[in-house]
């Protein structure tokens, strides 16, 4: 009995004692073989205890290895998180900055039959660059700017760069500069240099570069899911005449409605008035020089009118996804020659991916004195009035963001100057359009 408990007593001690590892084994071999000695142990039962100590140090040196590296390693990824944040942490004005932008690469070729039977034709190659941001000033974004860079002259109807001049390294310029106030979701106020925020379903009056500089508030509110109402008014700033001390101005209201008979339908329908003022008399900066002028150059009306805008569109669950039929009309307050409308269709699908595709046409008619001559697309009749004729245009996906364009006009003269002829005009464009 003595003997059992001396042994058991000695196997507690050794199983609880967590610092028996290989540095103690000496003292462990001298106390058995004490034990050996005076009789407590035979040598079987001596041999049989080391055997298990070895095993238990073994398994306490493999269970205190694998504790380490576990430690270690848990460390480790603590550390590279907390590093991480801290490198990742940066200004919170810079995550309310979005930024955005294009690129477009043109091959141009026109030809165009003068009056007195000569001929014509350019071969062109442009492209154009834009980019900008949008700034939340605040965090509940009620307060924004906005700002933009890109190609072009000061043209306010162009952002085209001509190859050319000896490989010329051109200035970029200001594409829109505004600041906005969005008090409510269904209102905002902006001024500046802002992009155009009367709707068009084509570019009948407006070409598509213009930034107008002046003011706006555009209303926007859903009375239901059928139908949504708005009304954008807007004072721009056409000219100033230094030596005049006149400023030429342009007031617009167009108030609109959408109705949405279904989900896959939609009828989109807007009026607009044009009221200018100090144009009479005066000369506007880059005009096509095709309104009605007096001797001296000048306009000989102020060229106010009203507008009517309207589209029809379905959409459809198949390979063609969408179709729509567009026009536009406007008559001004001229004397004569004071009527323009156009008239169109788009079919096909939303471009965003390879193969989708959308196609479009249209006729305008744009009498000479219909809007000032500073207004219209100017890759029509070099952006000129007294002028008609249909556009063609396709889009085809070449992948996410990418796709190409082809775009026909053909154009000639309303109203033929005496012995001159209708002095057509056709422009063939193809363009590959990059967005990010």
């Amino acid at each position: 009995m003595k003997k059992f408990t001396i042994f058991l007593c000695l196997m507690a001690a050794l199983l609880l004692s967590v610092n028996i590892v290989a540095s103690h084994a000496g003292e462990a071999d001298v106390l058995i073989n004490k034990l050996v000695e005076k009789g407590i142990l035979t040598h079987k039962e001596a041999e049989m205890l080391l055997k298990d100590m070895q095993k238990e140090g073994a398994r306490q040196n493999i269970t205190v290895k694998e504790t380490a590296e576990k430690v270690a390693k848990e460390t480790a990824e603590k550390t590279v998180k907390a590093e991480s944040k801290t490198l990742a942490k940066v200004p919170k004005w810079v995550n309310r900055i979005h930024f955005k932008g294009d690129f477009r690469l043109r091959y141009q070729y026109q030809d165009i039959e003068k009056g007195d039977g000569t001929e014509t034709n350019r071969n062109r190659g442009r492209y154009r660059w834009r980019f900008g941001a949008i700034a939340d000033v605040t965090e509940d974004k009620k307060w924004q700017i906005g700002f933009g860079l890109c190609s072009g002259s000061g043209d306010p109807r162009s952002t085209n760069q001509t190859f050319g001049n000896s490989f010329e390294t051109p200035d970029a310029r200001i594409d829109y500069a505004y600041a906005q106030y969005r008090p409510w979701d269904f209102l905002k106020i902006i001024g500046g240099q802002m992009k155009n925020p009367l709707w068009r379903p084509k570019d009948l009056v407006w070409d598509s570069d213009i930034r107008p500089q002046g003011g706006a508030i555009q209303f926007e509110y859903g009375i239901n899911e059928m139908f949504t109402v708005w009304a954008t008014p807007a004072l721009f700033v056409l000219d100033e005449y230094k030596a005049e001390e006149e400023t030429a101005t342009m007031f617009v209201i167009q108030p609109g409605v959408t109705i949405k008979p279904s989900s896959n339908m939609y009828v989109k329908l807007a009026g607009s008035y044009y009221y200018n003022n100090e144009i009479k008399g005066n000369y506007l900066e880059y005009s096509s020089h095709t309104n009605t002028r007096n001797a001296n150059g000048d306009y000989i009306d102020n060229y106010s009118s009203f507008g009517f805008d309207g589209e029809f569109g379905m959409k459809f669950s198949s390979y063609i996804q969408k179709l729509a039929i567009f026009g536009q009309y406007i008559n001004s307050d001229a004397d004569d020659k004071d009527q323009a409308y156009l008239i169109g269709f788009k079919v096909g699908r939303d471009v965003k991916k390879f193969a989708d595709w959308e196609f479009k046409a249209n006729y305008r008619y744009l009498e000479k004195d219909a809007v000032l001559d500073i207004l219209p697309d100017s890759d029509f009749y070099d952006g000129g009035t007294n002028a008609e004729g249909p556009e063609l245009e396709l889009k085809f996906g070449l992948a996410k963001h990418v796709w190409m364009a082809l775009d026909y006009y053909y154009a000639s003269k309303i109203d033929e100057n005496p012995g001159e002829g209708d002095e057509p005009q056709n422009l063939f464009q193809v363009d590959f359009n990059f967005k990010f």
